[in-house]
C-alpha cells in the first residue's frame, strides 16, 4: 500500500468535494495500522497547512497554474511538497519515487514523468532562493494576512498565524469531576481539568473525560457557574461546553441548552445523556429566544464564527474563508450578544467567546458592553477580552470576554 496515494485520495475529497479534514480523516484511515494512520494524518494535514506555499512551488517548477493540472496529480504534488517542507530527516528522492508510484495508483500513469520532473526540480532549488511574501509563506490568503496585521500588528500576526499553522500537539482532554486523566497526560497550566495526551487512539469516554481543547475548557471556567443559579447556554451544540457547565453546576441549579439546529441538538442530547448530563434542551434561535427578560443569572454566548482559532486541527478553513465572512458573522454575533444582555438579570453576567482571532468578531463585538478579560486564566488581554492562542497558551485560538450586568 502506498500511503502517499491514500493521503492524496483524502486530500482530493477535502479540496474537491469540500469535506472537512477532522471529519474525513478518522473514517478514511480507520483500517490502517497505527503507524500508517499517523503518517497519513500528518501528510494530509501538512498538505493543507502548507497549501499555498506548495502551490507556489509547484507552479514555479511546472510553469503552469495548479488549477490546470488533473486533480489527482495536483493532490499528489501537494502531499509530496508538504513532506519535503516538513520532514527534513526523510530521503527527499525516496519521497519523489513514492509520489511517482502514487500517481500510477491513482489512475494517471501518463503524469508520472511530469510528477517526477516537477518534484526533482523543487528538490534541487537552492536554499538561498528569495523567501516568498508572508501570505504565501504562511499559506493564507493575502486579505487575511493584511486583516490580521491590521488587527494585531504585523509581528504579532506573523506569530499568531505561525502558531495556528503549526501541527496540533496532542489529543486534548477535559477530565470530568471525580475522574482521573488517562496516563500519561500533561496538565495545561492555568486551566483546571485540561490535559494533553500523546499518541494512541483516544475514544470518547463520557463518564471520565471529554475530548476538547483547553481553550474551550477555559470558556466555561470563565463563566464559573455557582450553586442555585439559572444558566443559559445560548448556542449549545455540539454540547462540549454544555457538558462542562452541567459538570460544574450539578444538581444545584438549572441549566438550559438552546440551539437552532435541531439535528445537532438531538445529537448533543444523546451524547450528554450517555454521559449522565441532563440540561433542559430548547430548539430556538439565539438571536430571539422565547425566554422573559432577566430570566438568567448567567449566559454563555459561544457564538458561531469563522473558526480561525482551530486551524491546527482544521487547516483547510483558512483557504475557504472569504473576506466578507467575518463581517457577516459579526452581525449574528452582535444579535446574539444583545439577546444575552436582555436575558441576563441585573447583577448577572455573560461570557462571550469565539474560536477566532479577527477583531471584527471579537473585541469589536463586545466594545459597547461593560466587558473585561476574565481573571485567573492564561492568555493575553486584547481589547475588552482575553486572547488564547498556540503561541501564547499552547491552545486553540479563543477570545473570551466577561460582561457583568450592573444591578
Amino acid at each position: 500500500m502506498n500511503t502517499r496515494a491514500v493521503a492524496a485520495r483524502i486530500l482530493l475529497r477535502i479540496t474537491e468535494e469540500g469535506a472537512y479534514s477532522n471529519v474525513v480523516l478518522p473514517h478514511a484511515t480507520a483500517d490502517l495500522n497505527e503507524r500508517d494512520r499517523s503518517f497519513v494524518f500528518r501528510l494530509v494535514t501538512d498538505a493543507l497547512r502548507h497549501s499555498r506555499y506548495a502551490a507556489a512551488s509547484i507552479e514555479g517548477a511546472a510553469e503552469r497554474k495548479l488549477a490546470a493540472l488533473d486533480p489527482e496529480v495536483r493532490c499528489v504534488l501537494q502531499v509530496a511538497v508538504a513532506e519535503m517542507l516538513t520532514d527534513h530527516k526523510h530521503d527527499v528522492f525516496a519521497s519523489v519515487n513514492e509520489a511517482v508510484e502514487a500517481t500510477k495508483q491513482l489512475g494517471v500513469p501518463r503524469a508520472a514523468a511530469f510528477v517526477n520532473a516537477v518534484l526533482r526540480s523543487i528538490a534541487r532549488r537552492e536554499a538561498t532562493d528569495e523567501a516568498p511574501r508572508w501570505g504565501i509563506r504562511l499559506s493564507v490568503p493575502d486579505w487575511m494576512y493584511a486583516q490580521l496585521s491590521q488587527d494585531h500588528g504585523e509581528a504579532e500576526a506573523q506569530a499568531l498565524l505561525g502558531g495556528l499553522r503549526s501541527r496540533a500537539p496532542a489529543t486534548p482532554l477535559r477530565v470530568r469531576p471525580g475522574a482521573a486523566p488517562p496516563a500519561p497526560a500533561r496538565a495545561v497550566a492555568g486551566i483546571e481539568g485540561a490535559f494533553y495526551i500523546d499518541g494512541g487512539r483516544i475514544g470518547e469516554t463520557g463518564s471520565a473525560y471529554s475530548i476538547t481543547d483547553p481553550a474551550s475548557t477555559a470558556v466555561v471556567l470563565a463563566l464559573a457557574p455557582r450553586p442555585g443559579e439559572r444558566i443559559l447556554d445560548l448556542a449549545a451544540a455540539p454540547g462540549g461546553k454544555t457538558m462542562h457547565l452541567a459538570d460544574l453546576l450539578g444538581d444545584r441549579g438549572t441549566l438550559v441548552a438552546l440551539d437552532r439546529h435541531r439535528r445537532r441538538l438531538r445529537s448533543a442530547r444523546r451524547r450528554l445523556a450517555a454521559a449522565g448530563a441532563a440540561p433542559h434542551w430548547v430548539c430556538g434561535d439565539g438571536r430571539g429566544t422565547p425566554f422573559r427578560s432577566g430570566s438568567f443569572d448567567a449566559v454563555l454566548v459561544d457564538a458561531p464564527c469563522t473558526g480561525m482559532g482551530t486551524l491546527r486541527r482544521r487547516p483547510e478553513i483558512a483557504m475557504r474563508l472569504e473576506p466578507e465572512t467575518p463581517a457577516e458573522l459579526a452581525t449574528v454575533q452582535r444579535a446574539m450578544l444583545a439577546e444575552a444582555w436582555r436575558l441576563t438579570r441585573p447583577g448577572g453576567r455573560i461570557v462571550y467567546s469565539v474560536c477566532t482571532v479577527f477583531a471584527e468578531e471579537t473585541s469589536q463585538v463586545v466594545a459597547k458592553y461593560p466587558a473585561k478579560p476574565p481573571g485567573e486564566l492564561p492568555g493575553n488581554p486584547w481589547g475588552s477580552g482575553l486572547l488564547l492562542a498556540p503561541h501564547l497558551t499552547g491552545t486553540d485560538g479563543m477570545f473570551i470576554s466577561l460582561i457583568e450586568r450592573g444591578g
